[in-house]
């Protein structure tokens, strides 16, 4: 004859244990893998050839990618969802005369973007990043 006190105990115990197991593979079953995000960005049509872009998530956690001069971009390790995204562009002007920089004279001026792609509050940006489609083409307007 078994001790009811005793079986109780073990069923509560492996009650427990199958409770953490079914936890544990929950929470680890649904983190995805950090992804490498490549695309283009132009503006009505002309490749920006300078800046950045900057992949907001919904906890507020950002990403950046530099835009080369040809407008493709990559932003690294980005863990795929939903992102809000705003594109920052230096704002250069061009120095005359003596105090010319010849090497920074011969880089070309930044495509201008409207201040508005400056923050991802206004934007108006939001992609859905998923693993098996990590490109973007992002078109911006005047």
């Amino acid at each position: 004859m078994s001790n009811s006190k005793s079986d109780t105990s073990r069923i509560a115990g492996f009650v427990l244990l199958l409770t953490l197991a079914a936890v544990s593979l929950g929470c680890g079953g649904m983190a995805q893998a950090p992804i490498d995000v490549t695309g283009n960005i132009s503006i009505e049509g002309k490749p920006l050839n300078e800046g950045a872009v900057i992949f907001t998530d919904q906890k507020g956690e950002r990403s950046y990618g530099e835009i080369h001069s040809d407008g493709s971009f990559v932003v690294p390790q980005v863990v795929p969802g939903t992102f809000r995204v705003a594109v920052s562009v230096p704002q250069r002007r061009r120095v005359k005369g003596d105090n010319a920089d010849p090497a920074r004279g011969a880089r070309p001026m930044p495509v201008p973007v409207p201040p508005r792609y400056a923050s991802v509050d206004s934007s108006g940006l939001q992609f859905d990043i998923a693993p098996e489609k990590p490109e973007l083409t992002i078109e911006l307007k005047r």
